[in-house]
């Protein structure tokens, strides 16, 4: 079997050496080593000095600093070019207070969802018909803007400055061009970090931390790696945060007095960027911009974009919903959709979403006059800039990352883009596609949850998917739902940690709870009420066991099909099994096994009850019928004999024998039938199915037989059930119980 959990290895033997000198334990220091921190950087985490490069280690940054000297010198005007997204409005921010604290006349304009990213050579010739410039700068913005920055040089004959992080084009504007890219030592800044290290060249450092409360915002909103400088620049945000209107909107957010990284990029982040998605830009910037005096209604007004934002992404979700076929997704590596009336800003929000469902590339793309203006999301394995690079001749433009790209194309080349991103995709090896499932340390004897929670202490500031993650193998001893329609978990474990889940996992809870082994990836924080440490459950798998054998019966009993199916030999099973996205499933765990032994499984992930179709190979033990296979191209049901397994319509069949013949033996006869069915028909309204049986038939009848008579009943026409409260009768039928094949399969 193939491990579905991997430990995240580290990588320097001597730094692991010179950490447990430090006083760190063995499994912690390779941890620490597994997450960058080494011999050399040892300072930056476990001391509270920040660490700044020159600025003028910045290709251009000499230059620049010349030029704007000048406009501060003789009292020059500058207009300064952002985007719509958080990391650009506080790029933005930090040059205009910047210039604004220095005397220096500027104005920002910042280009609308609808307008589409990047510099507009209009919106800025427009700007110059009210008012003239002595100088135009971008930030977070332009590098892949040749074209209109030339067009601006030459109708308006000023000069431009282009500040960016993005990738770099092949041809880059011609102008002054500052990019971390280019040569920088770090070269991971986000568009807010390379204006403020603009500042830090024309004032100094110590001048220009009174901005970077401002440009850590940006940092974090633009999910850059927080190592080196970034590490260094949210460290000293978070220190020197006296952004007014910034801290009364985080009292609205309900952060807590101790503003974190957290705070930034789960409440604060979300809120700036809601006024590009779904309003205006403006309104974000004006709140920035209000730094020494909180504009309390602007704030208010960010909190209601964003539940906005919320119920808009709702809609656009619902609809894009219906446009997926996870068959064809799986097999064109991709998911692509399309719309004429999505919200643009809120793009990139959806396609992350579809990536984090499907494990593919995400674009998702709205009408825009002739073009389509998408975002898209990709996953770990793939750069995404690289992949829409090889298909730059279908496109108008296009910027980015690793990570995500800004893109429109004509509607007319639409589809051949999606053929030209689906082949370049699926050249790509199958394993890109799988989900890794990565953890950090393992709590055993040696390592307990208060060690791993003081080094996470340590290794602050953290992005939210950049926390510890650890594994745990442990019983369960205690497993309920709880909230809205019990959408969330809490479990407790032996070991005494307590865990949750929150609108994932909620169905795990019925088959855990009675002492079921757990195999658990957890993020550790502590919980606001109990003030206990805790683990919020990234993923959990289940470990076969002896209470799960009841489940395995039920659940086969509830979804075999009487129809008689045709089985394959072995050599079918062989060749299936080595295939691409092929589910292979079992009755029960000891059956998998035997078969184990027979069959080569080595490259097959498993798991119990629940198929995870981001896995390539898979073997599932007794599926729920809520479980989503679409996904996988071939399915193989090793089937128990007489009682096929009804999966789905293009899974064939293998017959096996049941390691356990006793426990899908089931006796029924005609005095079990009417005891069932006259137990239904006493059901009051507000009688589940289940409580039916619970209330009437409990020590008379197995709950097991009672299920396959609800069987018979169904397939006579008896009744129908509708939910698991209602059961409608058609008292019109009449038929003996030997017409149902379900009957005569167990009938005494």
């Amino acid at each position: 079997m193939k491990q579905k959990y991997t430990k995240r290895p580290y990588f320097d033997q001597q730094s692991v050496d010179f950490l447990v000198q430090k006083g760190i334990s063995l499994p912690l220091a390779e941890m620490l080593n597994a997450r960058g921190v080494t011999s050399e950087n040892f300072d930056e985490f476990f001391k509270d000095e920040l660490t700044f490069h020159s600025p003028f280690d910045m290709p251009n940054m000499a230059e620049a600093v010349e030029t704007i000297s000048y406009i501060l010198e003789e009292g020059g005007s500058v207009l300064i070019c952002g985007d719509y997204d958080a990391d650009g409005l506080t790029a933005s921010t930090v040059l205009s207070l910047f210039f604004t604290d220095n005397g220096v006349d500027n104005d920002v304009i910042i280009p609308t969802r609808d307008e589409g990213y990047g510099l507009h050579a209009e919106k800025v010739i427009e700007a110059f018909q009210n008012k003239f410039y002595d100088l135009v700068i971008t930030v977070d913005c332009g590098i892949s803007n040749r074209d209109d920055v030339a067009q601006i040089i030459d109708e308006l004959g000023v000069e431009v400055i282009v500040t960016d992080h993005h990738e770099l084009p092949e041809i880059l504007p011609d102008c002054l061009c500052i990019n971390p890219k280019m040569g920088y030592p770090f070269p991971n800044l986000s568009g807010s970090g390379v204006a403020w290290k603009l500042v830090e060249a024309l004032v100094g450092r110590e001048v220009a931390l009174k901005y970077v409360d401002v440009a850590f915002i940006g940092t974090i909103a633009d999910l850059m790696p927080l190592t080196d400088e970034n590490r260094s620049i949210v460290k000293a945000g978070l220190t020197h945060f006296n952004h007014k209107s910034l801290k009364y909107l985080a009292e609205l957010s309900k952060c807590g007095s101790a503003l974190t990284c957290n705070d930034i990029a789960m409440r604060i982040g979300p809120k700036i960027n809601a006024a590009g998605r779904v309003g205006s830009p403006e309104v974000a910037l004006k709140l920035l911009l209000a730094r020494d005096k909180a504009d309390k209604g602007v704030a208010e007004e960010l909190l209601a974009l964003n539940e906005k934002r919320k119920q808009i992404l709702d809609d656009i979700i619902a609809d894009a919903d219906q446009m997926c076929d996870a068959e064809q997704i799986a097999k064109d590596k991709l998911v692509f959709l399309y719309s004429d009336k999505w919200q643009h800003g809120l793009l990139g929000i959806a396609a992350a979403r579809y990536k984090e469902r499907y494990n593919v590339p995400a674009v998702v793309m709205t009408l825009d006059g002739d073009n389509y203006v998408g975002s898209a999301r990709s996953v770990d394995n793939i750069h995404l800039f690289d992949s829409f690079c090889q298909c730059k001749d279908l496109l108008v433009k296009f910027g980015g990352h690793k990570a995500s790209v800004g893109f429109s194309v004509h509607k007319d080349n639409l589809l051949a883009l999606k053929d030209a991103l689906s082949k370049v995709f699926s050249q790509l090896p199958q394993s890109y596609f799988e989900k890794t499932y990565l953890y950090d340390i393992e709590l055993t004897g040696g390592v307990n949850v208060s060690q791993v929670m003081q080094i996470a202490e340590r290794l602050q500031p953290l992005l939210p998917q950049d926390k510890i993650v650890c594994r745990v193998r442990d019983t369960v001893t205690f497993a309920n739902n709880f909230g809205k329609d019990n959408a969330h978990m809490s479990a407790a474990l032996k070991s005494g940690l307590g865990l949750k889940s929150f609108f994932k996992f909620a169905e795990y809870a019925s088959f855990i709870k009675n002492g079921a082994l757990v195999d658990v990836l957890c993020t550790l924080e502590v919980d606001s009420y109990t003030k206990e440490i805790c683990g919020i459950i990234d993923d959990i798998t289940l470990c076969n066991s002896l209470c799960f054998d009841n489940f395995y019966r039920l659940n086969l009993l509830k979804n075999f099909t009487p129809q008689s199916v045709d089985y394959v030999d072995s050599a079918v099973v062989e060749n299936a099994l080595c295939q691409d996205k092929v589910l292979a499933v079992f009755d029960d765990y000891e059956t998998f096994v035997n078969y184990s032994k027979t069959f080569n499984f080595d490259d097959f992930v498993v798991d119990i009850f629940f198929a995870d179709n981001k896995n390539n190979k898979q073997v599932v033990i007794s599926p729920l019928n809520l479980c989503d296979l679409s996904a996988f191209t071939t399915i193989v049901v090793f089937s128990t004999r007489n009682l096929p397994r009804n999966i789905s319509n293009k899974a064939f069949y293998y017959a096996v024998d049941c390691a356990n013949d006793a426990l899908y033996q089931l006796q029924l006869d005609r005095n079990i039938c009417t005891q069932a069915f006259s137990a239904l028909k006493r059901k009051t309204k507000f009688d589940s199915i289940k409580g039916v049986y619970d209330k009437q038939l409990l020590g008379k009848i197995t709950y097991e037989q009672f299920v396959v008579a609800l069987r018979v009943f169904e397939e006579l026409g008896f009744i129908k059930i509708v939910d698991k409260y209602t059961v409608e009768f058609d008292s019109s039928v009449k038929a003996p119980l030997d017409n149902s094949q379900i009957y005569k399969k167990f009938a005494i």
